[in-house]
């Protein structure tokens, strides 16, 4: 694959035998000179990426594109060709354009393995933030009425987010809890979405793929909260009301959405209990 033909728009190449990196001017000559492989990980499976500190800025945060499902114990990391790094920054540039509150990708970090291919993006940190799922596993059954003022605060920035991102024709691929980003400031919260892997843009996003989103986040959620439920319906119903601001979008009540969440985490449910 010829990657020079698909740079995203203000980035350069740089080739070193079997690795390129394709980066903003600003960061290519950092990245050029790091040996990525020997810095530390934090995290878990998908999730897990490194951090490259930067002098005066925000770090860099590198993530690896890794496989899910069964198919991660065959083969975790190769691909057949790098495009899914050149497609997210590009569908990263996009939203950003478009007013969507995303993490900025300045780069991608591409090795040839033999026939296959590994890829890494790279990504400026969102300073102060942290991600929804962390988030929900710190908030109290029972929250005391100062938390529980600030939960229903985050629920509304988050719905208002995910709203705006809808409007604007970007269908997440993965909108879990993990890739929501929160940053609570003295005027209000911070919403950020990240990893847009696969994600898409549409002129007019369907009501069908808005609920399926929202699906997925519940989902998220609910997979976390199994022992201990913070969020319940009445979280879910000032969620929906958040988003609909006064819409009539999901009908005239969201009760029929509300079910269809419930059914999609019962279907989901045994594949929990059989791969965690």
């Amino acid at each position: 694959m010829n990657l020079a033909q698909h740079l995203p728009p203000g980035f350069e190449l740089r080739q070193n035998g079997s690795r390129t990196i394709v980066a903003l001017p600003e960061y290519i000559e950092r990245l050029a000179a790091e040996s990525i492989s020997k810095l530390p990980e934090a995290g878990r499976g998908r999730a897990a990426i490194r951090r490259l500190p930067m002098p005066g800025g925000a770090d860099l945060l590198i993530r690896e594109y890794r496989r899910g499902g069964v198919l991660r114990f065959v083969n975790k990391n190769k691909h057949l060709t790098p495009r899914r790094a050149m497609a997210e920054i590009r569908i990263g540039q996009d939203a950003a354009q478009r007013g969507i509150p995303v993490a900025r990708a300045v780069a991608a970090i591409i090795e040839a393995k033999r026939l296959l291919w590994t890829c890494s993006l790279v990504t400026e940190e969102i300073q102060d933030a942290i991600d929804l799922a962390e988030y929900v596993c710190w908030l109290p059954a029972t929250p005391p009425r100062e938390i529980l003022s600030e939960k229903r605060d985050i629920i509304d920035a988050v719905a208002k987010a995910i709203r705006k991102m809808h409007d604007a024709g970007l269908y997440h691929a993965d909108l879990q809890a993990r890739n929501i980003l929160i940053r609570r400031t003295t005027t209000g919260v911070d919403v950020f979405l990240i990893d847009l892997d696969k994600s898409f843009i549409r002129a007019d996003l369907p009501e069908r793929l808005r609920a399926q989103n929202i699906r997925r986040l519940n989902r998220s959620i609910m997979k976390m909260q199994r022992a201990l439920p913070p969020i319940d319906d009445d979280d879910r119903r000032r969620f929906l009301k958040a988003y609909r601001s006064g819409d009539p979008i999901f009908g005239e009540d969201v009760s029929s959405i509300l079910k269809s969440c419930r059914r999609n985490v019962a279907m989901h449910s045994l594949s929990w209990r059989v791969f965690g």
